[in-house]
């Protein structure tokens, strides 16, 4: 599925609270996010930052890159399972898709890592409109911090709204 490049303002404002990188630490990740059922990080800086700081995501998406300059290394951590996808810049595999639907409508008893060879920019999109009340999706604004979304009702609606807007659907 290719965005449409027209609509690539909508992915630019923030779904949740932003905390910015200055101010990231265990005590704000606490406040955001000490009493979520799954933590789903998207993206490779994300996912180091909460790693490091004691927060093992359930799942997390990495694809390499970080501001889509290729890194030395991917950062590796104690998983239960590597999936590996392809994903093309501006699109969104489907195959990407059906695994977080399967993933996010299981009972996630293990810990997975994406590898995205490509781009894992839009991968957020639909944790945020297929995951349950109580999980949260953690992402990456870049120059501005971490954002944390509070997975209910109202972000699935707004995650589905722009999901249609930016594929043509």
């Amino acid at each position: 599925m290719k965005i449409d490049q027209s609509q690539l303002s909508l992915l630019k404002e923030p779904f949740g609270v932003i905390i910015k990188d200055d101010d990231i630490n265990k005590e704000s990740l606490n406040q955001e996010i000490g009493r979520a059922h799954k933590i789903i990080a998207v993206g490779d800086t994300t996912t180091e930052k909460l790693v490091s700081l004691g927060y093992i995501p359930d799942i997390s998406v990495v694809d390499g890159k970080e501001k889509r300059i290729k890194k030395h290394k991917i950062f590796e951590y104690l998983t239960d399972k590597i999936l590996h996808f392809e994903n093309k810049p501006g699109e969104l595999d489907e195959h990407i898709i059906a695994e977080i639907l399967q993933l996010t409508q299981s009972k996630l008893e293990s810990k997975i890592q994406f590898i995205i060879e490509g781009e894992e920019d839009l991968v957020a999109l639909p944790f945020l409109m297929f995951s349950p009340d109580d999980w949260v999706i953690c992402y990456g604004q870049p120059y501005h911090g971490l954002v944390i979304v509070h997975v209910n009702e109202d972000s699935r609606s707004r995650a589905k709204l722009i999901f249609n807007k930016v594929f043509n659907i």
